[in-house]
């Protein structure tokens, strides 16, 4: 994802003030991404002006948001649900998933099990082919596991929520609808399985399957959320919806109203979790060694985002944890010492995810 300039601006001031703006190396990022706080003061000042924006948060969006020619995607009438399966090779396969809640064809990769079902939720680029099944991520955390790991794709910007109106340049999105009403009956129908469901999502996707999992006690029995943000309601989670769907170029007014701000916002009424297997986890934005090798031969702006995206997430994380405890729902959390928001930090953790809530999906 692309930074807000003004991020950019702001973290050179704050993390180096010494040094002028283009100058700062790779190496002196690193060294000023360990005082948390200044990255903190960056992230608080930049979500607080995208949410008392609002919608018109477009306006600066607009100037960085990414475009792709996949999207907005032609919309079909579909009469009925269905899969086509597609071996791929061992337990992995392709499917096409006909979803007439969409209006299209939803792509998924997919590693085929007999226990429980768990759903991965992409983050906000949500590719053609899913980064934790790209990158060998999936196939190895889950090689000696009976679970069917579905990753549906190419939901980017959508936070997976159930959009009120189309959106010109995201398309149609019914994300929600097409989890909870169509793909899972679907599953059970199609795969043997256990009767046990859980979700894991990663940035984006961290949000959207809490979310989901809090509107709907009971459809997840187990829920996990790496780098994610649990709030929309106070600044720094309103902007981090402003800024993860305007990085594709959608504008939050076709997505919600202000009930849907207040029925997403977990943080404010977690009770549709209790009872529900929750781990969260987040790093501090701190660069280690294997992201600098991550970063290498990128824009130095990937790495300062990262730094400020999760410290973001760490911020939303902490908030979900206080009121969990609050409420006295029992979850587990996991806060790193270091790592930014990218696969260099992501990489690791959904091995701890999946480990801290499978005993629940057995």
């Amino acid at each position: 994802m692309r930074i807000l300039p003004l991020a950019l601006a702001a973290t050179l001031t704050l993390a180096a003030p010494a040094a002028h703006a283009q100058d700062l190396s790779s190496e002196a990022h690193q060294l000023s991404s360990t005082n948390h706080g200044s990255s903190r003061v960056t992230v608080d000042a930049v979500t607080t002006l995208l949410g008392a924006l609002g919608p018109n948060a477009k306006l600066l969006t607009d100037l960085w948001a990414a475009s792709d020619a996949a999207y907005p995607h032609p919309i079909t009438s579909l009469p009925t649900a269905s899969i086509t399966r597609h071996k791929v090779d061992g337990r992995q396969e392709r499917w096409d998933i006909a979803s007439p809640a969409m209006g299209r064809v939803i792509e998924a990769d997919v590693l085929v099990g007999t226990g429980p079902v768990v759903f991965l939720f992409e983050g906000v680029d949500s590719p053609e082919t899913s980064g934790w099944i790209k990158r060998g991520i999936a196939q190895k955390v889950f090689t000696d596991s009976d679970a069917t790991v579905i990753i549906p794709n190419q939901g980017r910007s959508s936070m997976w929520q159930d959009w009120r109106r189309d959106d010109p340049k995201l398309g149609r999105m019914k994300w929600e609808t097409f989890y909870t009403k169509e793909l899972a009956p679907l599953v059970d129908h199609e795969i043997p399985n256990n009767g046990k469901r859980a979700a894991i999502g990663l940035s984006m996707g961290a949000s959207g399957a809490v979310m989901m999992a809090n509107n709907n006690p009971g459809f997840f029995d187990a829920v996990a959320g790496i780098s994610g943000c649990y709030s929309t309601l106070d600044p720094t989670g309103r902007g981090t919806v402003e800024l993860t769907v305007g990085n594709g170029g959608g504008s939050t007014a076709n997505m919600w109203d202000a009930s849907d701000w207040k029925r997403n916002d977990v943080t404010s009424h977690p009770e549709g979790l209790r009872g529900t297997r929750i781990y969260l986890s987040a790093a501090t934005g701190e660069v280690t060694e294997a992201d600098q090798r991550g970063y290498a031969g990128k824009p130095l702006t990937d790495q300062i985002g990262g730094t400020l995206l999760e410290a973001g997430s760490r911020q939303c994380t902490q908030r979900l944890d206080s009121a969990l405890t609050r409420a006295g729902i029992e979850h587990t959390t996991n806060y790193l010492d270091r790592g930014v928001h990218d696969w260099s930090m992501f990489s690791g953790q959904l091995a701890p995810a999946w480990a801290a809530i499978r005993p629940a999906l057995y």
